[in-house]
């Protein structure tokens, strides 16, 4: 009876199932806690409404609190139950997850707040690493994070040429320009700001060269910038794009492996639905793909009911070749 109420819970709390009406409620109540929590740490920033509204601030933070840290437990306890972590120290290894670390987190600021002494602007700023929780309930999220960890070799390679740029044109700016402005480049710390605020062509304007080298160096790291950020932006919706086109093609082979041979029942429906949320597709997405494979098994069926000589249909041929 406890492995079967922890299958359930696991199952429950692992991702939103459309046909029970109890998980869609368990998400929802989820999902609004994280909003709510989250526009009451900001209004609550706010001296006067925080002030004003001391009571209900306080009462969001302990009922929000208190379903996050439900969660957690459970989440924690049905653990044994999910397959990636099924074996010896289930438990551990699923605390030590990213997820679990946020949903950690989400319940860590009123454990500060009551038992320590620590600023309440850092608290306040640890709450709003909840939205993160969001990545639960946002397949865009969930895509975009799995895309930057397939893709982590590649941006650590980008960052450190990255880190090599801003150490060379903070270096070469700080020659250039120590002399003509101590007060702006008074040393490396300073030239680094302006070597990063350059690099990310942002231009604040408010450290400037003035020679004519430092001129030409500013000119040089802004047109490398462009580069250097423009690289990492390309290889993102390069890795984003082939991630769609396996999920569609991984779609396209279950619904024709669903349709081989059958109708589009309620049924088939169900089962494709499934699939398609798994993968994070959308309505339109999942319908160009049905639409597709539909009319390739209808051309299919009609070419194979037709005259392999003549190419017309086989009742038409039968009628010429009796007359």
């Amino acid at each position: 009876m406890t492995l079967t109420l922890r299958s359930k819970t696991q199952a429950l709390l692992h991702g939103v199932d459309r046909k029970s009406r109890l998980s869609l409620i368990v998400h929802l109540v989820l999902a609004s806690a994280i909003i709510i929590n989250v526009v009451a740490v900001v209004f609550d920033s706010v001296a006067v409404l925080a002030e004003r509204h001391y009571i209900l601030f306080a009462t969001i933070e302990i009922v929000c609190t208190l379903i996050f840290t439900i969660e957690y437990l459970l989440r924690v306890w049905s653990a044994p139950d999910n397959p990636r972590f099924a074996g010896r120290w289930s438990r551990l290894r699923y605390m030590a997850t990213p997820m679990a670390l946020i949903d950690l987190l989400a319940i860590l600021p009123i454990i500060l707040w009551l038992f320590t002494s620590i600023d309440l602007r850092f608290v306040r700023i640890v709450r709003l690493l909840r939205l993160l929780k969001f990545t639960r309930y946002s397949t865009g999220l969930e895509l975009m994070l799995m895309v930057f960890r397939q893709q982590l070799g590649i941006f650590g390679a980008a960052s450190a040429a990255l880190a090599c740029m801003l150490v060379f044109s903070a270096g070469a700016i700080y020659m250039a320009e120590h002399e003509a402005q101590p007060d702006k480049f008074a040393n490396l710390l300073d030239a680094l700001y302006w070597s990063v605020i350059t690099l990310a062509t942002v231009g604040y304007g408010d450290v400037v060269p003035v020679t004519p080298f430092g001129k030409f160096l500013a000119s040089v790291i802004s047109l490398t910038g462009i580069g250097i950020v423009a690289v990492p932006a390309g290889i993102l919706a390069s890795a984003f794009n082939s991630e769609l086109r396996r999920r569609e093609t991984a779609y396209r082979h279950q619904v024709s492996h669903q349709l081989a041979g059958k109708r589009l029942t309620e049924r088939v429906r169900n089962k494709l639905k499934s699939h398609q949320e798994e993968l994070g597709l959308s309505d339109e997405q999942a319908l160009s793909i049905v639409a597709d494979i539909r009319d390739v098994h209808k051309s299919e069926s009609e070419d194979a009911l037709s005259c392999p000589h003549c190419h017309q249909p086989l009742h038409l041929a039968l009628k010429d070749a009796e007359t």
